[in-house]
């Protein structure tokens, strides 16, 4: 998967719930190859990782494969949110340099393990935001957003017909103030499942 423009995600976070922050360490792959991961991108766990002391021998107990989530993944299957927390990062004469400035909506690297959030579908009361990348479509006047291929789908409806399926309801927007200049649109949303 290539680098996505204007991706990032943010958990509304209070500490007034045990668990509003449930991380998970992951490498993310698209077609069983190691892969850049946008913020924000939508996953699923496919399978517990190898050590890397003892390879397929030993599973490591919580860190994880992802892949991304499709239109048919269901609530319960535990969606998760690339959440990088990373900076920014150059290579020179075979050496790793990480430079703290510019952190919004970076990339977790190919072949890295990074942190991915799992969305709380269930409660429907958890805000998140997303970058106006993590789109697929325009958002025109829209206000659901389904999931597809690890995006967000605008839609005009919530969805129905199949119980479980994700979607998350528009509560806000507005432009990414970094630094003293705007990056780019978010927009705040609520995690919600179709029950019917």
């Amino acid at each position: 998967m290539a680098h996505i423009d204007k991706c990032m995600f943010s958990q509304r976070v209070t500490n007034a719930a045990h668990d509003d922050i449930a991380n998970i360490a992951g490498k993310f792959q698209a077609s069983a190859a190691d892969a850049v991961c946008s913020a924000g991108f939508l996953c699923i766990r496919s399978a517990l990782m190898n050590t890397e002391a003892y390879g397929s021998a030993i599973k490591n107990s919580n860190t994880w494969i992802m892949v991304e989530a499709e239109d048919d993944s269901l609530a319960t299957d535990g969606i998760y949110a690339c959440n990088t927390y990373n900076v920014n990062e150059a290579v020179a004469a075979g050496n790793k340099y990480k430079v703290g400035q510019n952190t919004l909506g970076l990339d977790l690297p190919a072949g890295e393990i990074g942190a991915f959030t799992k969305i709380d579908f269930l409660s429907g009361d958890k805000i998140y935001r997303f970058g106006e990348g993590n789109l697929d479509a325009a958002l025109s006047t829209n206000t659901f957003f389904t999931i597809t291929d690890g995006m967000l789908t605008p839609a005009a409806a919530a969805p129905s017909g199949t119980v479980g399926l994700p979607y998350f309801e528009l509560i806000g927007k507005g432009t990414i103030i970094e630094g003293t200049y705007a990056s780019f649109d978010y927009i705040d949303v609520i995690a919600k499942v179709a029950m019917a």
